[in-house]
C-alpha cells in the first residue's frame, strides 16, 4: 500500500512540475513590460536618443519611469560619450554630483545630432550689403527671435529672425532681398564695438558701445529709439548689462557702471587693469573682465566692489579676446588660438588647450574670435571662420567643425538653437533649425 501511495505522489509531483514549466514557457513567449529583463530595456534605450527616452518612453509605464529616473544610468550614459572629465572639474569637485544629468545628456545628444548633420538639420543663410563695412557686433535675444547687429558703418540693424527664410528659386545660402525690420544709420558717430541686453529671453533694451566715446540705450520693444546716451570720455569697447544696469569696458583701462534710472553719470568706476578692457561677462552676481594687459578681474555687481584682480592669463605673446563663464567653467580665448580654462568658483587657472595650434609656416595664427558654452556644449570660432563644436569636458572633446562662407569672423552668438556670426566681410551668417520653418516661433 505504501508503495502505491508513493507512486501516486510522484505522479502528482511530475504533473505539477510540468504545469509550472508550461507556465514559464508561456510567460517567456509572451514577454511584456512588467517582466522584460532590465538588461534588455537598457539595451533598447542605448539605441534611442535621450529626449525620446525621458519625454516618451519613461511615461509608458511605472516600471519604465522608475528605471529611467536612476541618475546613475544617466551619468554613465553621459560619461561614456566623452573622452576626458565631464563636467570639466568633476575630478576635484564633488558638487557636480547634484547636477541635472538628464538635461545635460539631452543637450549633449541633441547638439551633436544637429551639428553632425548640419546640412539636413539647419538652413544656412548669408546676409550682405545691409552694413557696408565690417560688422563687429551681433546679439540674439528673445529666444532667438530678434537679432541686432552693429558695425563700422556706425549703424545698428534690428532683424526679425522669422523673416529670414529661403528665397524662391534660390538654392544658394546668400539672401539678396532680405532687409532689417529697423535700421539706424545714425546710431553712433563712431564704430559700434559691442552690444548687450537688459534681459536675454525677454529683452526690451539693447545697449551699444562705440568708438565715439558713448554707450547708448535703445528701446527695441517699440520704435528702436535711443532712450539714453552715457558719455564715457573715451572709446567704449565692451559691455555687460543686467536690467537697467550696464557696465562698459573702456580703452582707457577703466570700467564704468551706469544706471538707466539715475542718469548719465556713472554710479561706479573701476580701474583694475593696465590695458584696454577687451571683454566683459557675468555669472550670477559677479562680472569678469579681461584686458590687453593679459589679466583677469572679478567684480561684485550688486555691492559695487572688486572681488579679485591681477589674475594672470598664461599667454606669452597673445592677448585675450573673448570670455565665457558659467557654473561648469570659465574660458578665455586668445589671439593665437589657445583656450584657457579657469575654475569658475575661485578663478584659479587649470589648463590651456590649443584649439588652433600655430602653423609652422608663415601664416598668421588663428584668433579665437568668440566662444559659447552650455551645460554640456562648447562652441568656439576662429577669426578665419572655422567653428568647432565640442563637449564641454576636460579636455574639450571636438565632434564637428564647420566653415563660414565669409571671412574674418568678429563675434558669435548662440540662443535657442540659432547660431549667428558677424564678419568683417560686411556680412551676417545664420544657421537656423529646420523646425523653425515648419512650426511657429515660440
Amino acid at each position: 500500500m505504501c508503495d502505491i501511495l508513493q507512486s501516486v505522489r510522484e505522479q502528482i509531483s511530475n504533473i505539477e512540475n510540468n504545469s509550472t514549466e508550461c507556465v514559464d514557457i508561456y510567460n517567456a513567449a509572451n514577454a511584456c513590460l512588467e517582466n522584460m529583463p532590465l538588461e534588455i530595456i537598457l539595451k533598447i534605450c542605448s539605441y534611442l536618443d535621450a529626449g525620446f527616452i525621458i519625454n516618451t518612453l519613461s511615461k509608458v509605464c511605472s516600471r519604465f519611469d522608475e528605471i529611467l529616473a536612476d541618475i546613475g544610468l544617466w551619468k554613465h550614459r553621459v560619461r561614456s560619450k566623452v573622452h576626458g572629465y565631464f563636467p570639466p572639474l568633476c575630478d576635484i569637485d564633488e558638487s557636480y554630483e547634484d547636477s541635472d544629468w538628464i538635461e545635460m545628456c539631452i543637450e549633449m545628444e541633441h547638439e551633436r545630432e544637429k551639428w553632425c548633420n548640419v546640412d539636413k538639420s539647419t538652413k544656412h543663410f548669408v546676409i550682405k550689403d545691409v552694413h557696408y563695412a565690417s560688422v563687429d557686433s551681433v546679439i540674439l535675444v528673445n529666444k532667438g527671435n530678434i537679432c541686432i547687429s552693429g558695425g563700422r558703418d556706425r549703424c545698428l540693424a534690428l532683424w526679425n529672425v522669422g523673416d529670414i527664410r529661403p528665397e524662391v528659386n534660390n538654392e544658394e545660402s546668400l539672401l539678396k532681398d532680405i532687409k532689417p525690420t529697423k535700421i539706424r544709420h545714425d546710431a553712433h558717430t563712431g564704430w559700434v564695438w559691442d552690444l548687450a541686453t537688459d534681459e536675454v529671453d525677454n529683452a526690451s533694451i539693447v545697449y551699444s558701445a562705440s568708438w565715439d566715446n558713448t554707450v547708448k540705450a535703445w528701446d527695441i520693444s517699440s520704435g528702436f529709439e535711443c532712450i539714453e546716451t552715457f558719455p564715457c570720455g573715451i572709446s567704449a569697447l565692451s559691455l555687460e548689462a543686467d536690467g537697467k544696469i550696464v557696465m562698459a569696458g573702456l580703452y582707457s583701462k577703466k570700467i564704468l557702471t551706469f544706471d538707466l534710472r539715475v542718469g548719465q553719470k556713472p554710479v561706479h568706476v573701476y580701474q583694475t587693469h593696465k590695458g584696454a578692457i577687451l571683454a566683459l561677462t557675468a555669472h550670477k552676481d559677479q562680472v569678469a573682465s579681461i584686458s590687453e594687459d593679459k589679466t583677469l578681474a572679478v567684480y561684485d555687481k550688486v555691492a559695487g566692489k572688486i572681488v579679485k584682480n591681477d589674475i594672470k592669463i598664461p599667454s606669452e605673446k597673445a592677448y585675450p579676446v573673448c570670455l565665457s563663464w558659467n557654473t561648469n567653467a570659465m574660458y578665455i580665448g586668445d589671439s593665437k588660438g589657445a583656450l584657457h580654462f579657469f575654475n569658475p568658483k575661485d578663478q584659479s587657472f587649470v589648463k590651456s588647450y590649443e584649439l588652433w595650434p600655430e602653423s609652422c609656416v608663415t601664416e598668421p595664427p588663428n584668433k579665437i574670435a568668440d566662444c559659447y558654452q552650455g551645460e554640456s556644449t562648447l562652441i568656439a570660432c576662429s577669426d578665419k571662420g572655422e567653428i568647432k563644436f565640442m563637449y564641454n569636458s576636460n579636455p574639450p572633446d571636438e565632434y564637428k567643425t564647420i566653415q563660414t562662407s565669409t571671412v574674418d569672423v568678429t563675434q558669435l552668438r548662440y540662443q535657442s538653437g540659432i547660431l549667428a556670426v558677424s564678419t568683417c566681410d560686411s556680412a551676417l551668417e545664420f544657421w537656423i533649425p529646420e523646425e523653425r520653418f515648419t512650426s511657429s516661433f515660440l
